[in-house]
């Protein structure tokens, strides 16, 4: 619809912009390290790869968020499933936490072939205290872009939002909330006395 236009530009431009800053910095970085070594070429960075990597991250971390939330909120909401209610919470909670971790991992995924390409560059190669800290470096800059560009920052709205709403499930709040076991039907209750009965 032609009413969703601008906004879809202006993310789309806000994104732009995010990977642009990413690509000035694990550029410049790359250009510290060739130049304090000999190099066989030009590192050769597959852009695509490391901002798919960045975006899969968050798709996976904000699909999580939601299927928690979802999950969670059918016995709190709805009182679907409550007898498995501390399960469901503690399934919430844990998965709510991973959503919002799961862009990390997809940022420190990307780092890996930018690294090796760029020692492949050199004529002598990278030695694991240089692969260390190239990967450190590439790691933050990609931790940053992530979460504030690649919309990392709503699987972590979404993973609090589950998190929290198991522990709703957890507390037995709201529809969660167990029911008391019904009284037995056509019991007769006996009537319990107390002192010693008088002689006629």
């Amino acid at each position: 619809p032609s009413s969703f236009k601008p906004a879809s530009i202006l993310c789309a431009h806000y994104f732009a912009r995010s990977m642009f800053a990413a690509r000035i910095s694990l550029l410049a970085a790359s250009t510290v390290f060739v130049v304090n070594a000999c190099t066989n070429g030009t590192p050769q960075w597959d852009e695509g790869a490391f901002t798919g990597s960045l975006i899969g991250g968050s798709v996976g971390g904000i699909a999580v968020g939601i299927l928690v939330a979802v999950i969670a909120s059918l016995p709190l909401c709805c009182g679907v499933l409550k007898q498995f209610g501390k399960w469901i919470g503690a399934a919430s909670i844990i998965l709510g936490i991973l959503a919002i971790v799961i862009p990390a991992f997809g940022s420190m995924g990307a780092c890996g072939p930018w690294v090796d390409e760029l020692c492949s560059a050199s004529c002598t190669g990278c030695t694991s205290s240089q692969r260390s800290d190239i990967g450190a470096l590439c790691n933050a800059v990609g931790f940053i872009i992530v979460y504030l560009g690649a919309w990392g920052w709503a699987a972590i709205v979404l993973g609090i939002v589950g998190a929290s709403l198991g522990c709703c499930v957890c507390c037995g709040c709201c529809k969660a909330k167990m029911d008391p076991p019904p009284a037995p039907v056509g019991q007769v209750q006996q009537v319990q006395v107390v002192g010693t009965p008088t002689p006629a």
